[in-house]
């Protein structure tokens, strides 16, 4: 299943905003992706979601939990079972692989609850309005899906990432959790109710 957002079917607001001068200096409209869609990728994408996984821990390292070196380690019987915690949403651009978002359940998740977790975009597409499209594209195959309530963790300081889930209605729960060994120093809970 994909979405595809052509050029000239963006929103009204997302099409107003690449026209600001601020915009121009990240990629012009015409710098900018043909065509973007956000496919779910199967078990047997693997080697996809490997790769992205791994752009996304060597470019932007403080955002996650886990690192370069462990999941390059990784095999890909360890890679397929990925695929058994929840979907990987990847957002292509222009026949590149240019973002990512998983969407997990813990074992005693009900089928109306999950997580969201691992949200990146390339450098290049950063402030362009691809993580809004990629997280709006997950957030309403969730919905129509019977999905009632989304959770994800932030970590403390990712101000950027707490700004956007903000816009689409996460609220944090005041339940930070405490993560020594990571030079963030914790994560909090987020909430979403999709219905």
């Amino acid at each position: 299943m994909a979405v595809e957002l052509k050029r000239g079917v963006l929103s009204q607001s997302e099409w107003r905003w690449c026209q600001r001068s601020e915009a121009r200096h990240i990629g012009s409209v015409a710098d900018s992706p043909t065509s973007l869609r956000v496919k779910v990728l199967t078990e047997d994408d693997w080697a996809r979601l490997r790769a992205i996984r791994l752009s996304a821990l060597q470019n932007y390292p403080a955002a996650f939990l886990s690192s370069y070196q462990l999941e390059k380690s990784y095999s890909e019987q360890r890679w397929r079972q990925e695929f058994s915690r929840g979907t990987w949403n990847i957002l292509v651009a222009d026949g590149e692989d240019a973002g990512l978002l998983g969407v997990t359940r813990e074992q005693a998740m009900s089928l109306q609850e999950c997580y969201l977790e691992y949200l990146w975009i390339a450098p290049d597409l950063r402030r362009s309005g691809a993580a809004s499209m990629l997280l709006r594209t997950v957030l309403n195959r969730l919905r129509a899906a019977g999905v009632h309530t989304v959770w994800l963790y932030i970590l403390n300081g990712n101000q950027v990432a707490m700004n956007l889930y903000q816009k689409f209605g996460f609220q944090t729960t005041n339940e930070p959790q405490l993560l020594p060994d990571h030079p963030a120093g914790s994560e909090h809970r987020m909430k979403l109710r999709l219905d």
